[in-house]
C-alpha cells in the first residue's frame, strides 16, 4: 500500500518534526508563559492552587494576544459534534480535513495520576509533546468563551484508516524502543532516553492509516517527575 508524504513523517514515532507555524507557536507560547509565571511555577501538586493559577496565566497570556474569542465566532458550535470523548467534543472541517477540538467548560483533559481535569499548563505541555515526539500538528486556534466558562479549541489533521489493534499498538511502541509498564490496572509506556511517558494508547486513539501506518491521534503525554517516576521505577515491566 502507498503511504503518504505525511504519512511517511509520523511513521517513524517523532525522527521528523512537524512545522505547525504561527499557530504551534502559539501553544508553545501559552505553554511557555503559564510555566514562567511565578504563581504558576510554584503550585506543583497538581490540586486546585495549581489549576486557578494556571488558569488566570493562560488568561493573562490570551488577552495581551487577543486570542480570546466568543461562541458566536464559531458557528460549528451551534451543532452537534461529529465526535466526542472523555476531554473533546470535535467537529470536522472538510475544508481544510482537519478536526476542530474544544476541550470542556474549564476542563482541560485528563490528569496523570489523580482524578479530576488537568491544569492548563499540563494540558498544552502534553500536546506539544504529542507534535515533537509523534510529529503530528495540533494547533492552538483560540480560547472561546462559552457563557463565561473557558474552552480551549485546537485543531488536528483527520486521518483516514481504522482503529488499530491492541496488539498492533503493542508491537508498535515496543518497535519505537518503549517499555510497557504496568501497576495494579494501569497500563502505560516509557521511553527512558527522553523521560516519556504515554497513556491512552487503546484502539479510539491509534489509528491505522490506509497505508499501513500507525498514528496516534489523542495520546496522554508527560515528562514524569516526583512521585510519578518513581511510580515509574516501581511499576512492573511487560
Amino acid at each position: 500500500m502507498n503511504r503518504t508524504e505525511d504519512e511517511e513523517k509520523r511513521a517513524v514515532g517523532g525522527a521528523h518534526a512537524i512545522d505547525g507555524g504561527i499557530a504551534q507557536s502559539a501553544l508553545e507560547s501559552a505553554e511557555s508563559y503559564i510555566a514562567r509565571s511565578p504563581a504558576a511555577g510554584r503550585a506543583v501538586d497538581g490540586g486546585w492552587k495549581a489549576f486557578s493559577y494556571a488558569f488566570q496565566a493562560l488568561l493573562e497570556w490570551a488577552e495581551e494576544r487577543g486570542l480570546i474569542r466568543q461562541e458566536s465566532d464559531f458557528p460549528f458550535f451551534q451543532r452537534v459534534p461529529d465526535g466526542q470523548g472523555n476531554e473533546h467534543e470535535c467537529w470536522f472541517d472538510e475544508a481544510s480535513n482537519r478536526w476542530l477540538k474544544a476541550t470542556f467548560p474549564n476542563r482541560f483533559g485528563l490528569a496523570w495520576g489523580r482524578d479530576g481535569t488537568a491544569t492548563a499548563g499540563e494540558y498544552l505541555k502534553r500536546l506539544i509533546l504529542q507534535n515533537k515526539y509523534f510529529a503530528d500538528d495540533i494547533q492552538l486556534v483560540a480560547l472561546v468563551n462559552c457563557a463565561e466558562r473557558l474552552r480551549i479549541l485546537i485543531s488536528q489533521p483527520h486521518v483516514s484508516g481504522e482503529p488499530a489493534t491492541c496488539a498492533e499498538i503493542s508491537e508498535w511502541f515496543v518497535h519505537l524502543g518503549f517499555q510497557c509498564l504496568q501497576s495494579d490496572d494501569r497500563v502505560a509506556w516509557y521511553r527512558e532516553k527522553e523521560n516519556l511517558l504515554v497513556a491512552d494508547a487503546h484502539e479510539g486513539n491509534v489509528v491505522k492509516s490506509t497505508g499501513g501506518i500507525l498514528l496516534p491521534i489523542d495520546l496522554n503525554i508527560v515528562q514524569p517527575i516526583g512521585e510519578l517516576l518513581d511510580w515509574i521505577k516501581s511499576a512492573t515491566i511487560r
